[in-house]
This record gives structure tokens, C-alpha cells and sequence, in this order.
């Protein structure tokens, strides 16, 4: 499965330092030289990084031919700009019509697709949805999930006392302002764009079920894909009521045709922005240890 060419290898020792899964080692051959040998090939995890840091090419993988390996060009972006580039992120909840290329769109993906995940499981999926249709209707099953799921309740002095029992006053903050927005919205008919702020693209990102980090393999996958975007013009938000309501019922991935072992765990909106921010925003201070 995986392999080391001998006339190749220089005994470097790169693919010992870098290999996650304690693959490779340096063993003593019969006549006392030095070699490098692949001692544990059946903990591979596929992660490429022996093919892609071995200067001379010695190491091939059945699963992974070396012709799809690219060349990897040298970037550098200076710290103060990248620094200033993140800051200045915002979420975007007011887009222009304008739809978003396609070719733009394959390339968000590739960047989604090319995030680190936990033990390079790559498991993530995603879902890319263009029909102002579905979005309609995908944002009322998300309010009607949400609504009954508890924000009902927060409305009523025993509802409220129960949530601050069992969630916390943060999270009861956040609930109730949401609590608020729903109610407020049902009652001037104003629901319609509430989820996704009428953006012209939504990108769902589905994980398995029993992948105690697929939470976090989506949520990087995502903020790949939001960086890069900035890169295209594009402005993106987080849809954060997507994938609450998706831990609540199975109805939205049965809607987006995602099958019962996976689910929802991370969604962004993308279109072009009608605004261009021209300050940035001040944030709390936050308890920082050095230890």
C-alpha cells in the first residue's frame, strides 16, 4: 500500500517527523546501514504529508498517485495585512441580487473541501443551494422548528425560569432576543428573509452523526470558505438558526435529502454585499491566561 524506494530515499528523515500516525521509522539493516522502513503501514491515515514533504519523490501510496500531488508555490502575506484582512471581517445580512458565478462557487468549495479534519476522516459533505424556492421554504421549516423547539416559551415567566435553569443566562439572553424577533416578525408578516437575509446562495456543510468533531470539521471547512470569499468580492454570514434548528429535528436534513447517519452542522450565506463597512467594530474584552 505504501512504499519507500531505496535508490531514492536519502534517509532524510522527513516523513519520520511529519507522519501523525507513527508509520515510518529508521532501522538498521543486515549489514549495519541505515534505512528508512514503513513499520506500521496499517495506521496510515492518508494524509499525504510524507508524499508532499519528501524531497526525492522515494515515496508512493497505491491510494494516492503521485501525479495528483501539485506543486505547492511559496506564498507569503504580510502579518499586519492578514492581521487587518480578519478584523475587518463582518457577517453580511443585506446582499445585492447579483447571483454568484458558478466558477466561484467551485472554488469555495475547494477551499471547504481542502480543511483539515479530525484524523483526515474527510467526511464532510456539502450542500449548495441556489433556488430562491427551497430557501423560502427551507427558512419556515427552520422558524417553525426553533419556535416549537422552546422559543415559544420564553415568553412566559415559568418558560423563562425553566431555560435559566437549564441553560444559563447566556444562552436565555441569546434565546429571548430571538424570541422577540420571531414574535415580532410573525406579527407584522415580515417573516421572509429572517434565516437567510435573502442571500442568493446558502452552503450547508453535513457530518456524520457518531463524529463527536464533525461540529468542528464543518465550522473550519466554513471559515475557509468565508475567507476566501472576501478574496472573490462575496460577503458571507454564518446561518446560525440553520444549524440550531437542525440539532433539534431531523426535518432539514430530510428536506436537503442528507441521509439519517449524517447531519447539519454549519451553513453560510453568500452573495455580493449592498454595503461596504467603513469602521471597524469594537469587541469586549475577554479573559486571556498566560500560563
Amino acid at each position: 500500500m505504501i512504499s519507500i524506494n531505496p535508490t531514492k530515499c536519502t534517509k532524510c528523515g522527513f516523513c519520520i517527523d511529519e507522519c501523525p500516525s507513527y508509520v515510518f521509522a529508521l532501522a538498521s539493516t543486515a549489514g549495519g546501514a541505515k534505512e528508512i522502513k514503513v513499520r506500521y503501514p496499517e495506521q496510515c491515515c492518508l494524509c499525504g504529508h510524507c508524499i508532499a514533504i519528501c524531497p526525492e519523490v522515494a515515496i508512493s501510496h497505491e491510494e494516492m498517485p503521485v501525479e495528483r500531488f501539485e506543486p505547492l508555490p511559496g506564498v507569503k502575506i504580510p502579518s499586519e495585512q492578514m492581521k487587518t484582512f480578519l478584523l475587518s471581517r463582518r457577517s453580511i445580512r443585506a446582499f445585492k441580487e447579483n447571483p454568484v458565478p458558478k466558477e466561484h462557487l467551485k472554488q469555495l468549495i475547494e477551499a471547504g473541501v481542502n480543511a483539515g479534519t479530525s484524523s483526515n476522516g474527510q467526511t464532510e459533505y456539502f450542500v449548495v443551494i441556489q433556488d430562491r424556492k427551497l430557501l423560502t421554504e427551507l427558512e419556515q421549516i427552520v422558524i417553525e422548528v426553533l419556535w416549537k423547539a422552546g422559543l415559544k416559551y420564553l415568553g412566559g415567566s415559568i418558560g423563562y425560569k425553566l431555560a435559566k435553569i437549564k441553560f444559563g443566562d447566556e444562552m436565555v439572553r441569546q434565546s429571548l432576543h430571538y424570541h422577540h424577533m420571531i414574535k415580532n416578525r410573525k406579527k407584522n408578516n415580515q417573516l421572509e428573509g429572517m434565516i437567510f437575509r435573502n442571500a442568493p446562495v446558502v452552503i450547508v456543510s453535513h457530518g456524520l452523526r457518531n463524529n463527536f468533531l464533525a461540529h468542528t470539521n464543518c465550522a473550519i471547512a466554513l471559515r475557509n470558505m468565508e475567507i476566501l470569499a472576501r478574496t472573490m468580492d462575496l460577503g458571507t454570514c454564518f446561518a446560525g438558526f440553520l444549524s440550531a434548528a437542525a440539532q433539534y429535528s431531523n426535518k432539514i436534513s430530510k428536506y436537503l435529502g442528507i441521509s439519517a447517519d449524517r447531519n447539519v452542522y454549519g451553513a453560510i450565506m453568500v452573495g455580493y454585499p449592498k454595503h461596504a463597512y467603513k469602521k471597524n467594530i469594537p469587541r469586549k474584552n475577554r479573559e486571556v491566561r498566560w500560563i
